[in-house]
C-alpha cells in the first residue's frame, strides 16, 4: 500500500509532467502504476503524490523501415506482439498476469539487474526517449540501467526507440533459475545474425553484476546472496552465454 499518497496529478504536456516529477516524493504513473506497489517498502513510504501520465504516452507499438517505436504504456501482454523472439524474451521472465499489468514504463522504472527484458533492450540498441530527451537525445540503455531510482523517477518516460532494428538479428532468451516460473538467478539474451550466425554473435547477461553487460571472456560476478555465491554467479554466467547465443544461432540458421 501507499500510505503516503496524497496527491494526484494529471498533466495535459510532457512538461508538465516533468516539472511535476521535480517535487519530493512524487513519481509517474505508467497505466496502472504496477511498479509502484513492487517498490521496497522503504522506497514506498516516500510516495507522497503521483503523475498520471495515461494522457501522455503511447499505448502503442509501430515498426517500419527497421525503426522500432514501443509507446511507455505498452504492456508486455502487448509487447509480445513484436516479434516471436520479443514473445519468447517476455514469457521467460514474466508470468502472464504480470504480462497483462506491467507496462514498458514501470520495467524501465524498475530497471531490475535481473530482467531479461531489459537485457533485450539493451542488446538491441533501444534508446529511452523522455520528455526531456528526444529522439536526438534519447539515453542509452547502459546510461539508464546506471541511473539511480531517484534519477528515473524525475524523468516522464514516453517510451522506448530503437533506430536499426533488423529482423535479421535472431535473438534468445537462457535462465538459470529455482523453478521455471522464478526469476533468473543468473540469465543471458544471446543474439545472431541471419545467413552469418558465428561471427559477432554475442550475450547480454544478467545476475552477474549490478547492472546487465555484455557477456566477454573473464567476466567474474560482483554479486553474493542466498540464491547464488558470486562463484557460481561466474560459472552460470559462461553457461547462459553459450546457451543463449547457441539458441539464437539456431534460429538465425532456420530463418
Amino acid at each position: 500500500m501507499l500510505h503516503h499518497l496524497h496527491t494526484v496529478y494529471r498533466p495535459t504536456s510532457p512538461q508538465e509532467a516533468q516539472a511535476r516529477l521535480q517535487e519530493r516524493g512524487a513519481y509517474p504513473l505508467y497505466g496502472g502504476g504496477a511498479y509502484l506497489l513492487r517498490l521496497p517498502l522503504s522506497v514506498r513510504r516516500q510516495v507522497e503524490a503521483v503523475v498520471d501520465l495515461s494522457a501522455l504516452t503511447p499505448s502503442h507499438w509501430q515498426l517500419s523501415a527497421q525503426r522500432l517505436e514501443v509507446g511507455s504504456a505498452v504492456t508486455a501482454a502487448q509487447g509480445r506482439s513484436i516479434s516471436a523472439d520479443v514473445a519468447a524474451v517476455i514469457n521467460a521472465e514474466l508470468p502472464r498476469t504480470l504480462q497483462n499489468t506491467l507496462t514498458l514504463g514501470d520495467l524501465l522504472m524498475e530497471c531490475s539487474p535481473d530482467s531479461l527484458i531489459i537485457a533485450m533492450l539493451y542488446g538491441i540498441g533501444a534508446r529511452v526517449i523522455t520528455a526531456a530527451h528526444d529522439e536526438d537525445t534519447a539515453i542509452d540503455m547502459p546510461y539508464w540501467c546506471a541511473l539511480s531510482l531517484e534519477e528515473r523517477r524525475r524523468l516522464a518516460i514516453l517510451g522506448a526507440i530503437v533506430s536499426d532494428y533488423d529482423p535479421n538479428w535472431r535473438f534468445a532468451p537462457y535462465k538459470i533459475s529455482r523453478t521455471p516460473s522464478d526469476a533468473p538467478i543468473v540469465g543471458a539474451v544471446g543474439f545472431a545474425f541471419h545467413g552469418e550466425p558465428d561471427p559477432g554473435a554475442y550475450a547480454i547477461v544478467v545476475g552477474v553484476l549490478e547492472r546487465p553487460v555484455r557477456y566477454y571472456e573473464g567476466i567474474a560476478s560482483t554479486r553474493s546472496d542466498y540464491k547464488g555465491s558470486a562463484a557460481y554467479r561466474t560459472a552460470m554466467a559462461r553457461i547462459a552465454y553459450e546457451e543463449s547465443v547457441r539458441r539464437a544461432r539456431q534460429l538465425a540458421h532456420n530463418s
